[in-house]
């Protein structure tokens, strides 16, 4: 039993479907390839703006570091001042009070300078010294807290205090020194380090906006930095960005090659679809007319890949076509004699009577060898087969191209004659008759057997066909048998037709 994997049809597979999964295949990876490359742009894009996010806050932290940390050491260095430790030490309130004038007059962008006493006593009134009640409370705790307050009580006096110490040489507290910076000093800052499309707020200890720039909506990625030293907080915000410009060019590069390949790919493959299918066509006319028993055309191609498989199929046509004109040869050709056999006979006899029906003379033939049984019973086959051979020669030999001779069976030959008349026939029997002596002697063989022959005319092709032809020759060689052998008899009917 034989194995049903080894019976089974194999499943095909179709090309087209095949090419149209190798474009998704490369669809889908260039696809996957600028999803990763937007991904990556993303990510990048991301990292990048957090990273110059935090720049930008760093840089910003710095600039109101150095603006705070001036009215800071300008504080620092006028409780310091020798002059003002002297006065607190032995000058009058109206000293001091002068004193304060003529720095206040010096310090630009500020609300307020204003002395203390070690017993919370301020110098000069408050009002001009543009200390408010909440100043003064600040500035009469016995240690001023670590964290900077903010004042946004009276509108356009909006300032933040700083307050100094001050000691003498031995490191007595003599008092206080205040002094209230305006925070459009911070609001300058801000708006200096702001961005475009940006937004950042300073906070308080409390979380209170102190000054702030710009203003966003939607989502908005952000970063946060301490201020320790006032107790404050720095929030820096920028809107939330898909895609840089850098990302859509990514994009669009990705998109136009992704176009570039697929209209290659698509070019390609119907520059090349021509010349495989014009391959294929000539293949299968190849092997279409191999079937129909046709001379196939040889097929040529343009493709090297190719080139072994055409090859094979135009080695096996010709193999084919050589095997069917020798098998057609031997089907029409006796194999003693080398002559035409009965079936080449019934296929020209057509052609021979149609010319006969045009009014072209045609005689056919029937002669056999007489007495040729008793070559064969006194000197065996072989010699009879020699006595055909010879009858063959000669009617090779005194036949034209425009004739056909036929061996019909055993020692019978057909002979198709063209342009003769009655006498010339009867010629060319004689000749005939004397070649074939001839070639019996040029054979050895010691016989002296004659031809006997029966002749008649080819007619119209509605009045006659093979066998009615065959049946007039046919009785015209056994007049001729009858009447003595070795002689041409005409058959009678056909004469007296051909006479009347």
């Amino acid at each position: 039993m034989n194995d049903q994997g080894n019976t089974a049809n194999p499943r095909l597979i179709s090309l087209r479907w095949r090419f149209l999964w190798v474009l998704v295949g490369v669809i889908g990876l260039f696809s996957a390839g600028m999803m990763l490359s937007v991904l990556f742009s993303l990510h990048s894009s991301e990292v990048a703006d957090e990273r110059l996010l935090d720049v930008e806050a760093t840089q910003t932290q710095s600039s109101l570091m150095r603006r705070w940390d001036y009215y800071r050491d300008l504080i620092d260095s006028q409780s310091r001042d020798p002059q003002l430790i002297n006065l607190m030490t032995r000058g009058s309130s109206v000293a001091l009070q002068e004193w304060v004038a003529s720095r206040r007059a010096l310090l630009p962008h500020t609300v307020g300078l204003a002395l203390l006493s070690a017993q919370g006593e301020l110098y000069g009134d408050a009002v001009e010294l543009g200390v408010g009640s909440n100043c003064l409370s600040y500035l009469r705790q016995v240690e001023p807290a670590v964290l900077a307050p903010v004042h946004r009580n009276t509108p356009g006096r909006e300032h933040v205090d700083q307050v100094a110490l001050v000691r003498n040489a031995d490191g007595v507290i003599l008092g206080k020194i205040f002094l209230g910076v305006r925070l459009t000093q911070l609001q300058r800052v801000i708006d200096d380090s702001t961005q475009p499309g940006h937004a950042i707020t300073l906070f308080d200890s409390a979380g209170l906006p102190i000054v702030s720039s710009g203003r966003l909506h939607g989502k908005v990625v952000e970063t946060n930095m301490p201020l320790t030293a006032m107790g404050w907080s720095l929030k820096v915000e920028a809107p939330v960005q898909r895609l840089s410009p850098g990302g859509w060019l990514q994009i669009l590069a990705g998109v136009m090659t992704l176009v570039s390949v697929l209209v290659f790919l698509v070019v390609v493959v119907l520059k090349m679809r021509g010349p495989v299918l014009q391959d294929i066509n000539l293949a299968l006319e190849a092997l279409g007319c191999l079937t129909r028993n046709e001379a196939a055309p040889p097929i040529k191609t343009r493709y090297i890949e190719f080139a072994p498989v055409t090859e094979n199929i135009n080695r096996i046509a010709q193999q084919l076509h050589d095997q069917r004109e020798q098998l057609a040869t031997l089907s029409l050709t006796d194999s003693l004699t080398d002559l035409p056999n009965r079936r080449a006979f019934e296929i020209q006899f057509p052609h021979m009577l149609g010319l006969a029906d045009r009014g072209h003379a045609i005689a056919l033939v029937l002669l056999d060898v007489d007495h040729f049984k008793s070559i064969n019973d006194k000197l065996g086959h072989a010699a009879g087969d020699q006595a055909l051979v010879a009858l063959a020669k000669t009617l090779k030999a005194l036949t034209r191209s425009s004739d056909m001779t036929s061996r019909l069976a055993g020692d019978e030959f057909t002979v198709l004659l063209s342009g003769l008349d009655n006498p010339g026939v009867e010629v060319w029997y004689q000749r005939l008759a004397d070649h074939f002596r001839g070639e019996l002697r040029a054979t050895g063989l010691q016989v002296d057997n004659t031809i006997s022959a029966g002749q008649t005319w080819l007619q119209s092709m509605a009045g006659d066909s093979i066998g009615k032809a065959l049946a007039r020759a046919d009785y015209a060689l056994y007049q001729a048998k009858a009447r003595g052998r070795g002689q041409l008899v005409l058959d009678e009917a056909v004469r007296d037709n051909s006479e009347g």
